[in-house]
């Protein structure tokens, strides 16, 4: 049994309710769908649909309404032929397979005034009317009135009327004040009733129900209901709420640098702009070679984009160095950096310069570079070393400091001063390292060699395949997992198999402490699967994800708290690879298909925004945006139209289509593990934050329940991709809208055993399956994954993403 719409016959007519507006309230208020005669604010009833079977719900403990002549205590289903009573007026149920009607009957209501009955005796001579015989003018006589007392007596008449009715008026009206923050609202209009009387800061009115609706720039509208009693006076506080701004980050100099908000990194500069609620927010900047930026910035929101120009502040000095003779090498550590005269950019901190040239003796010094200091050293003047000393190492090209301060490599020629006591230190990878303590006399020509011995460290490789061979610098060393002693130096292990890619790391032994790599080589067919794009672009440009087969489970426990009865447990396995969108169709992209759609704009305006993901479109729009796509790009339709209704058209064919429920299932709720998460966040409630686009604070206005610890930033949908990804990258598959899948709505059949490969659904039927959550939901059931919906018609919450089938 599945309804698209419900019937309201009565003496107005007949009127269709679509299903998605259910429930229907049904009582005497004036906030009743459908409004029986009856005291004001008198009970309230509620008549919806649960899994497909109409029924009816009382609210409250009033027992007024009854079915079928007894008292509605609970909640009961309708069938066909049910009686409701409502003071008098009777609301007779008809059901059948594709639709209900609820025919209103007010005869017999105490509410309602009956024409006057005529008494039994009355005939019809007794009803007869007597003609009046006609006179001339000329024979009837004029009727002489005093003007003057008549017209006193009117006027008097009338403005007694006057005076009691404004009396009234006045009397019985109250005192309404509307205390607005911020004050000076751009509007205030009230609406309901007929009387209203300004009176300074306040207005006069009758009692009854008011809606007053404020508007103000830069500020959420609002709309709030009050109701107006019997006390005399009453002030009504209503507070706006000022709309986010945006926020665009640049620097000065335009260089590569993070941008981080409220601690999370969103992007590069420039990057913007960004929505952000009103208030304090911090913001960072980092970039290479430049000190870091944090600050707090203070937004206005109120609508307003705002540049935050960052002035980033050099981390380095220019040092200038110059020396006579020029042409000397300048060593920073034991790295050449330039030759004089120069100009370094030294990072901030202390640096150990060396300046040296053949012949003359070494200019040792330290230079402490300030951010965005520059500075020039004096005039380096080198003089003449007389004395010489010749540095030989084994092996050749050992490191050479003097006084620990780096020379070079050996073999090296040396200027020293005469009569002064030098320590000559020598080290290589790899070997010990070892020094000498020199002094030579004026005019001296010495050399020295020294034999470093080797220091060497146990490796042990461990090899997969076992049959694979270890190399050592180019050199085979063995076969399977092998165990070397080699020099504390750097070596290159290789590790390799014919029909595998090599394995190769650069390790250095250590002395006492034996080490052990392990090497797994991939083979080459695994390599080339493994180059297959995980991503692919439409012609729009949109990215699809490319989801590898696997055999999972739909549904959810009956233990699982939130469960609905449709969430049956159906192993499902799906047999190929497919694409499905990471992104939901977002309104820029749908508007190239259908330009003047709109997705919600006068329930919130965001809601049609370029980057906001489409909604208010039937299955049958996404079906035939999905063709449209296809055919851009040369691609066979996913649909086909019979009778003025678009069907999938099996077997899937390779264009652009919604994707099945098990494929949704399998990319948003498995995301590439074994494992069926609970929430998109983890396995309780309530959501972290930054989770999704959900009913949080900042929909409060919008929706009738909400998550109160939770505020996403945003009323209504919010861009996609705002939030993070699932593990395989896949965006908003909780929260934001909801999203058409491919299969017409069923519940499965319990206790399947046997996996179902690559199911497709029913292949007819009224409604369609939705998935997931959206922004106007709070509740455990409806946050869940395993969530299944399902409807016909179009809704402000509900959207879709697409997919294709990989040939």
């Amino acid at each position: 049994m599945s309804f698209d719409h419900l019937i309201i016959r009565d003496v107005e007519g007949e009127r269709r309710i679509d299903t998605g507006s259910l429930p229907l309230r049904v009582g005497t208020g004036s906030n009743c769908g459908l409004r029986l005669p009856g005291p004001g604010g008198g009970p309230v009833v509620l008549i919806d649909l649960l899994d497909g079977a109409p029924f009816v719900q009382p609210v409250g403990r009033d027992s007024s309404m009854q079915v079928n002549g007894e008292p509605l205590l609970a909640s009961r289903r309708l069938i066909d032929t049910d009686q409701l009573e409502f003071f008098g007026s009777r609301i007779s149920v008809s059901v059948t397979d594709d639709r209900l009607v609820l025919e209103v009957h007010l005869e017999d209501s105490a509410y309602v005034t009956q024409p006057p009955e005529l008494a039994d005796s009355a005939t019809e001579e007794d009803e007869t009317i007597a003609p009046t015989a006609f006179q001339r003018a000329s024979k009837t006589q004029a009727m002489v009135e005093e003007p003057h007392r008549s017209r006193l007596k009117t006027i008097a008449g009338i403005g007694l009327a006057i005076l009691l009715l404004v009396s009234y008026l006045l009397f019985s009206a109250k005192s309404i004040q509307f205390e607005v923050n911020p004050p000076d609202p751009d509007s205030v209009e009230i609406a309901g009733g007929w009387f209203r009387l300004p009176l300074g800061d306040r207005i006069l009115l009758r009692s009854g129900e008011y809606t007053v609706n404020v508007r103000k720039q830069g500020y959420y509208d609002i709309s709030q209901a009050f109701n107006v009693g019997d006390e005399p006076s009453m002030t009504i506080e209503l507070e706006l709420r000022r709309l986010p701004g945006r926020l665009s980050i640049e620097t000065l100099p335009p260089v590569d640098a993070i941008v981080s908000v409220d601690n999370r990194m969103i992007g590069k500069a420039p990057y913007g702009p960004i929505e952000l609620q009103p208030g304090e927010h911090s913001v960072s900047v980092q970039a290479d070679r430049y000190l870091p930026f944090s600050d707090i910035i203070d937004m206005a929101g109120l609508g307003r984009e705002e540049i935050l120009s960052v002035q980033l502040v050099p981390r380095w000095s220019n040092v200038a160095i110059s020396s006579e003779p020029a042409g000397a090498a300048i060593f920073s550590g034991n790295t050449q950096v330039g030759e004089t005269p120069a100009t370094l950019e030294l990072l901030e901190g202390t640096h150990q310069i060396s300046v040296v040239r053949d012949g003359f003796k070494a200019w040792d010094g330290t230079v402490v570079a300030r951010p965005n200091i520059d500075q020039t050293l004096p005039l380096i003047r080198l003089q003449p070393a007389n004395a010489t000393l010749q540095v030989n190492s084994i092996p050749r090209g050992a490191n050479i400091t003097v006084d620990g301060r780096y020379r070079g490599q050996s073999p090296i020629s040396l200027a020293l001063s005469p009569g002064i006591d030098y320590v000559i230190g020598l080290s290589k990878a790899g070997y010990g390292s070892s020094s000498r303590r020199v002094r030579l006399n004026a005019a001296a020509s010495d050399s020295i060699t020294v034999d470093l011995s080797a220091r060497t460290g146990r490796l042990t490789v461990n090899v997969s395949p076992a049959s694979a061979t270890v190399y050592v610098d180019g050199r085979a060393r063995g076969s399977g997992s092998t165990t070397l002693n080699l020099s504390s130096a750097p070596h290159r292990i290789e590790v390799k198999k014919s029909g595998y890619e090599s394995w190769t790391r650069t390790v250095t032994p250590r002395p006492g402490y034996p080490q052990t790599v392990v090497a797994t080589l991939r083979s080459l067919q695994d390599i080339e699967r493994s180059k297959i794009e995980v991503t692919q672009k439409t012609s729009s440009g949109q990215v699809m994800r490319r989801i590898e087969p696997g055999t999972f489970m739909m549904g959810a426990s009956r233990s699982e708290q939130g469960r609905r009865a449709n969430e049956v447990l159906v192993p499902v396995t799906i047999s190929r690879p497919y694409l499905i969108g990471v992104r939901e169709v977002s309104n820029r992209e749908f508007a190239q298909f259908r330009e003047l759609h709109d997705s919600g704009s006068d329930i919130h305006p965001s809601m049609a925004a370029d980057t906001n993901p489409v909604a208010r479109v039937t299955w049958a729009d996404a079906a035939e945006y999905c063709n449209w796509l296809s055919a851009i790009e040369g691609l066979s339709p996913a649909y086909e139209e019979k009778f003025g209704e678009w069907l999938v058209i099996r077997p899937l064919s390779n264009g652009y289509r919604l994707p099945t429920e098990a494929e949704w299932v399998w990319a948003i709720r498995y995301s590439g593990s074994q494992g069926a998460a609970k929430f998109a966040w983890g396995k309780e409630m309530p959501p972290k934050s930054n989770s999704g686009n959900f009913a949080g604070r900042s929909a409060m206005d919008l929706v009738p329940t909400i998550l109160p610890r939770y505020d996403d930033g945003f009323a209504s949908t919010a861009p996609t991709g705002k939030f993070p990804p699932s593990a395989i990258g896949i965006y908003d598959g909780s929260g934001n809208v909801a999203e058409w899948v491919n299969d017409f709505y069923t519940v499965p059949t319990p206790g399947m055993k046997t996996p179902i490969v690559d199911p497709l659904g029913p292949e007819n039927g009224r409604s369609y399956v939705i998935r997931g959550s959206s922004w106007r939901h709070a509740s455990d059931t409806e946050l869940r994954i395993s969530f299944r919906d399902y409807g016909s018609a179009p809704r402000s919450d509900v959207g879709f993403r697409i997919a294709r089938t990989l040939d």
